[in-house]
């Protein structure tokens, strides 16, 4: 038997009312997705943040320690004259 033919005998339960329907979804879903939110930005933006962060911190020790900005390609300096 065919997979849509067995399902159009399947019997479907009614729609719950709106409200309690409404109320059951912010139920389980909110607290489900403050969860979701909080460990994308402990990894997420944390972590892009404190490597940021860190390259941000050599390039000053470099330039406490030579006198000159590093010259990778990342910090550009224009001459403002």
């Amino acid at each position: 038997m065919d997979v849509l033919d067995r399902l159009a005998d399947v019997a479907v339960p009614p729609v719950p009312a709106q409200r309690v329907f409404t109320a059951g979804v912010r139920r389980k879903l909110n607290p489900r997705l403050l969860v979701v939110h909080v460990v994308e930005f402990a990894i997420g933006a944390t972590g892009w943040a404190a490597i940021h962060m860190a390259a941000a911190l050599l390039a000053a020790l470099q330039f406490t320690a030579t006198g000159s900005w590093p010259t990778d390609g990342h910090l550009e300096t224009r001459d403002t004259r």
